[in-house]
C-alpha cells in the first residue's frame, strides 16, 4: 500500500467505467466485485464517471446494474448533464446537436420544458454541440463546418453563401478524449472530431465539458470533503486531471490506457496509488 493513500479515510469513489470497470461491454470481474462487496457491507459510496457521450445516462444505469452493482440515477456522472446545464443557462432554443438518435432523443426530453429543437437549421442554430457521435457522417460534419463559415467567418470568395442571420454561432464539445478504450484496442474518441473540425476551418470549441473539468464532480463535493474522496481510472489526461482539478486522491489502475512505461515517463505528480486492478487498494 502506498504510503500517500489511506484507503480508511475514503468514504466516496468516483469510478470512470471504460478502462476501469468494463473493457468494452465486458466487465473487469475482479473490480466489479470489490464495487458490489463494498456496497453489500455499506463501506463505500461509488459514483460512475464516464466522458463517453454516445450513450445516454439510462444506457449506463442498464450497463453497471447489468453487471449485477446496484445504481441510482444521481450516481451516474456525465458530461450530456453539463451540456443540458449550458443550454438552459444561455437560453438557446435552437442546437445543431451532433449526437447518436438516442443521444439526440434523451436531449430533447430533458430540454423539453425549453422546447429546444437539436436539428440542423442554418438561420436560427445557436450552438453547434459536438458529443462522441458513433453515428456520424460526413454530411454532419460538413453541415458543422458550412454553419460556422456563413455565420463566423468574414464574406469571401471562399464562402459566397451567408445566412440571413449573421449572428455567430456558438460550438462546445462535451469532453476532449483522443480514443476510447475497447475489447480491440483504442478506437477514434471525440478528439479525432475536433480536430477534423479544426484542420477544416479553424473551428475550435468555445468549452469543452467532461473530465479534466471538476464541474462534473459538484454533486460529490457537496456531500463529501475532498480527502474523503477518491478518482479511480486508467487515463491520466484525464481521470487524473479532473481529480487533481478537483484536489482529491486519484487511484491509477492499469486495466485499461495507461501503462507503466507512461506512468515512468509522467513528468506530473503521482497517482496516489497505481494498481492493476481496482480491487487491489484492498490488498
Amino acid at each position: 500500500m502506498s504510503a500517500m493513500f489511506d484507503i480508511n479515510k475514503k468514504k466516496a469513489f468516483v469510478c470512470d467505467l471504460d478502462g476501469t470497470l468494463f473493457m468494452g461491454p465486458d466487465p473487469i470481474k475482479s473490480a466489479v466485485d470489490f464495487v458490489i462487496k463494498s456496497i453489500e457491507d455499506d463501506r463505500f459510496s461509488f459514483f460512475y464517471l464516464t466522458n463517453n457521450t454516445s450513450k445516454t445516462p439510462e444506457e449506463y444505469i442498464k450497463k453497471i446494474s447489468g453487471a449485477n452493482i446496484p445504481v441510482k440515477p444521481h450516481e451516474i456522472l456525465t458530461p450530456l448533464i453539463t451540456l443540458e446545464s449550458y443550454i438552459r443557462e444561455k437560453g438557446y432554443k435552437s442546437v445543431y446537436l451532433l449526437a447518436s438518435e438516442k443521444v439526440k432523443a434523451h436531449m430533447t426530453e430533458r430540454l423539453l420544458d425549453m422546447q429546444v429543437k437539436f436539428e440542423y437549421n442554418p438561420e436560427e442554430n445557436e450552438l453547434i454541440a459536438l458529443t462522441y457521435d458513433k453515428e456520424l457522417t460526413y454530411e454532419k460534419l460538413a453541415n458543422a463546418t458550412s454553419l460556422w463559415n456563413m455565420r463566423n467567418v468574414a464574406p469571401s470568395p471562399m464562402c459566397p453563401i451567408r445566412t440571413t442571420n449573421q449572428k455567430p454561432v456558438d460550438f462546445v464539445a462535451t469532453h476532449p478524449d483522443n480514443c476510447c478504450p475497447s475489447e480491440r484496442g483504442p478506437i477514434p474518441d471525440i478528439g479525432g472530431m475536433m480536430k477534423f473540425l479544426e484542420i477544416t476551418n479553424g473551428m475550435k470549441p468555445s468549452h469543452i465539458f467532461g473530465k479534466p473539468s471538476p464541474t462534473l464532480l459538484k454533486t460529490v463535493l457537496d456531500k463529501f470533503a475532498p480527502e474523503e474522496i477518491a478518482v479511480v481510472g486508467d487515463r491520466l489526461y484525464t481521470d487524473k486531471a479532473i481529480a487533481d482539478n478537483a484536489k482529491v486522491d486519484f487511484i491509477c489502475v492499469l486495466s485499461g490506457e495507461t501503462t507503466k512505461e507512461d506512468l515512468s515517463a509522467y513528468t506530473g505528480t503521482k497517482p496516489a496509488i497505481t494498481v492493476d486492478t481496482f480491487d487491489k487498494i484492498d490488498n
